[in-house]
């Protein structure tokens, strides 16, 4: 008897052992991969159950832990009772979305889940994942390439680039050029659509402006708001628009000086001394 009560006993402590082992979590991936540091990431996983159907409803629990926070997520999945023999394709999947702190360090850190089988008390499984974060950060930089504005009192353009400098590609880019006392817009749009902008390349857009003759200033400043799909990030940012003093453009030979006032000049001093010449010959 003594005996038969040790091997039910080996028996019961062999089968908690057999059910605790026979729940395995497996990360699928990450979405985006690598996670920028300061984004929000979604972990992906799959639970499989190697042994008999769960005898009540297990649920996984997430433990967040420096770098990572739940965003918008509750940290336990309830998951029900797991039937046996649950793997691969008919395995149970599930998900969490984990915001990355913005100090977080380059390089793979470290995610925790617990199982709870609703029978035995929860456990912390040994499995180790990890969610690769990057620091590559958008970076957009306009400037303006070309003009061909000279002076004030009159109408040109002028063409600003926009430089994606940062290690990740732009989405849904947008330019808009903002109204000024310097300047009275001639293009049918102060707003472009430029989209998609690759790292380490630039886009360009034209702008048609009339410069008042009054406007002295060789610096006028041109104010541009951008914004791109990066939970709508949006900027403000003022560039510089070089021109000349008239006497300058002369100078270097931008502006040529007319003759015609000098011509028109002789003219009217040719007539007068004939005028003079022939009222003296009359005398």
């Amino acid at each position: 008897m003594k005996q038969l009560l040790l091997s039910l006993a080996f028996l019961v402590i062999l089968s908690v052992g057999v059910s605790a082992q026979a729940l395995r979590i497996g990360m699928l991936g990450q979405d985006p991969d690598p996670v920028r540091a300061g984004d929000v990431v979604e972990v992906r996983f799959k639970l499989e159950n190697i042994w008999e159907e769960t005898k009540d409803d297990v649920s996984v629990e997430l433990v967040p832990e420096y770098p990572f926070s739940l965003y918008g997520d509750s940290p336990i999945k309830r998951l029900g009772r797991i039937d046996g023999r649950e793997k691969g394709s008919t395995a149970v999947y599930f998900d969490f979305k984990l915001k990355v702190d913005a100090g977080a360090s380059d390089g793979d850190q470290e995610i925790r889940l617990r199982v709870n089988d609703g029978d035995r008390g929860a456990w912390e499984l040994k499995n180790m994942f990890y969610v690769d974060i990057d620091h590559e950060r958008i970076e957009v930089k306009p400037y303006i390439v070309s003009s061909n504005l000279i002076t004030g009192g009159g109408r040109g353009s002028f063409t600003v680039e926009m430089a994606n400098i940062g290690g990740v590609d732009v989405e849904a880019l947008e330019l808009e050029l903002m109204p000024s006392t310097d300047y009275k817009l001639l293009s049918t749009s102060n707003y472009v659509y430029i989209g998609n902008l690759e790292s380490d390349d630039t886009e360009s857009e034209d702008f048609s402006i009339y410069v008042d003759e009054g406007v002295t200033d060789v610096q006028i400043p041109v104010k541009l708001t951008y914004e791109y799909k990066d939970e709508q990030y949006s900027r403000e940012e003022n560039l510089l628009l070089h021109l000349l003093t008239k006497s300058e453009a002369k100078k270097v030979g931008l502006i040529k000086e007319s003759i015609a006032p000098y011509i028109i000049g002789a003219i009217i001093v040719i007539i007068i001394a004939i005028f003079v010449i022939r009222r003296f010959r009359r005398r």
